[in-house]
């Protein structure tokens, strides 16, 4: 199958994110410099909230053609929020109950059989791009950029710095490598997860590959069964061992300034975080857990827009 030329932007997303999808749709179109695909990952219960956000550029696709048919959403008893739980309907590939957190990574590492570009960038739903942007910031020499920053995670899961909460960083890196069928790995090990992360498809698709042959089941059933699990070091492992880095090259530049915890932003704790964006970085993610008010970002990226359009 021939490629498309162009960045396929992922984006899993779901209903109370709805609002920051949106916004992450307003400034991708705007501060995109090149051509570009975005396909919206979300639970067939939500399609009819993001069908709206279908487009020339943009496709809305539902868990009934990316997932198999026997992983059903059943909504979480007694929970408020109206939160699901998955669940196999197949008594020959019996998990415990994927949490909307496990399934959006398994739909990550599944998108790569959908997708039509060779480039794949994932774009989580709270980001919001700030600068613009084209397919020259992933791609070099015909390389594709792998976010690594090396021997930073410890074996128990500590880092050398505190700027991350790295609680499970081990965890992940050691299974990881399990899934791959690979050695156990040595620490301090390295870190392929941030935001704005890009991968190449023909690699992701090998990585799926190699987990489903080293596993003997097929991916959900694989991460489903093993739960502590990283998209990010599932392909970073893959890609820095079996798949020999090919077409890809190193860098430990994050592209996303990113608010990962702590209390919702005000309007001048944002501008004070907006003044160590670095000068490579195209875009924020302030992490949707930490109830930043929607309008903030919409105020910010506004003012971004109409800056940039006057210069």
């Amino acid at each position: 199958m021939t490629t498309r030329e162009g960045i396929a932007f992922v984006t899993p997303s779901y209903a109370a994110d709805l609002q920051r999808c949106r916004l992450l749709c307003e400034s991708m179109d705007a501060m995109a410099d090149g051509p570009y695909r975005h396909y919206i990952l979300v639970a067939d219960h939500d399609l009819a909230l993001f069908r709206p956000l279908d487009g020339p550029r943009r496709v809305v696709i539902p868990d009934s053609d990316l997932l198999p048919a026997w992983l059903r959403p059943v909504r979480r008893p007694f929970d408020r929020r109206g939160r699901h739980l998955w669940i196999s309907t197949d008594l020959r590939r019996q998990i415990r109950p994927l949490s909307g957190w496990h399934v959006q990574q398994i739909r990550k590492l599944l998108a790569a059989r959908i997708v039509d570009e060779m480039l794949i960038v994932m774009a989580d739903s709270d980001s919001l791009f700030v600068r613009p942007f084209g397919a020259a910031q992933f791609i070099r020499d015909g390389r594709v950029r792998l976010y690594r920053r090396g021997g930073v995670i410890l074996s128990g899961g500590a880092a050398p710095t505190s700027e991350r909460h790295w609680v499970k960083h081990a965890a992940w890196t050691r299974l990881a490598a399990k899934t791959l069928g690979l050695p156990p790995p040595e620490f301090p090990a390295d870190d392929f997860i941030n935001n704005l992360v890009s991968w190449r498809k023909d690699v992701a698709m090998a990585a799926v590959g190699r987990v489903e042959e080293t596993t003997g089941v097929c991916l959900p059933v694989a991460l489903g069964r093993v739960r502590t699990m990283s998209e990010y070091q599932i392909y970073g492992a893959y890609a820095a061992g079996p798949g020999g880095m090919a077409g890809h090259f190193d860098s430990p530049d994050a592209l996303s300034h990113t608010y990962w915890a702590g209390e919702a932003l005000t309007p001048s704790r944002l501008d004070e975080f907006m003044t160590s964006l670095k000068p490579h970085q195209i875009a924020l993610c302030i992490q949707s857990f930490t109830e930043t008010p929607v309008e903030l970002l919409r105020s910010l990226f506004s003012a971004r827009t109409l800056a940039a359009a006057r210069m």
